[in-house]
């Protein structure tokens, strides 16, 4: 487990550190923008920081995922909502089951060699659904058996500014600049937007590790005898 958390602590110094030099590079006037190119880079700062902080989710995920294979056991030894998440990504079938007849017996097949292996290594697969929200991250925590975000949580305490609410903004936010619409005059992108979800961020991201350390620790990822 320390290697893990070394892996963590670099993945995260990786993006506070990119992060810090976005805020730099856009709002200290550090190189003296132009306007307009204030304007843009301002707006756009909104997918920089979700594409960062979606990449966070995928890759802390898979170090996690990577930490649990180390353990060799066996695939129903871990707890069921990480069996069911192995074989949804193992088999996207249970979902849409084939047509075909060569579809159907490739399936068969698949399920034989599965069924007769006791250890299968976890597949490295993180749905993101590229909107990392409080649901979907929510329903990633739960997947590993780690302990979900309440809507009320720390500093996210109050109706206003809750933390569903304030990653609702982001994501909405985030969207609209993504998909190239307008944003409203209240929705402009400056200075005190971009801290207020730089901060939403390193929240979660610090959070995480908590999280994941604790999981590994109390091994919640196993099954209950």
């Amino acid at each position: 487990m320390p290697d893990f958390d070394i892996k963590l602590q670099e993945v995260i110094s990786e993006r506070v550190s990119v992060i810090f030099e976005l805020e730099r590079t856009i709002f200290t006037r550090r190189y003296n923008l132009s306007k307009i190119h204030q304007e843009i880079l301002s707006t756009q700062s909104i997918s920089i920081l979700y594409s960062i902080w979606e990449g966070f989710v995928q890759t802390s995920f898979n170090l996690f995922i990577d930490e649990l294979n180390k353990f060799e056991l066996e695939v129903y030894d871990f707890c069921d909502e990480i069996v069911i998440h192995q074989m949804e990504t193992s088999f996207k079938q249970l979902k849409e089951y084939p047509n075909r007849a060569s579809q159907k017996i490739k399936y068969l097949q698949s399920l034989k060699s599965f069924y007769s292996l006791n250890k299968h290594p976890l597949t490295r697969v993180i749905n993101t659904q590229s909107n990392v929200g409080l649901s979907v991250l929510n329903k990633i925590l739960f997947t590993f058996s780690l302990e979900p975000f309440p809507d009320h949580w720390q500093n996210y305490a109050y109706p206003n500014s809750n933390l569903k609410d304030s990653m609702d903004l982001f994501l909405k936010l985030r969207n609209t600049v993504a998909h190239g619409g307008d944003l409203l005059s209240a929705e402009r992108i400056d200075h005190v937007v971009f801290e207020r979800f730089k901060t939403l961020i390193l929240d979660l991201m610090y959070e995480i590790r908590i999280k994941m350390l604790s999981g590994l620790s109390n091994e919640s990822f196993k099954k209950l005898t």
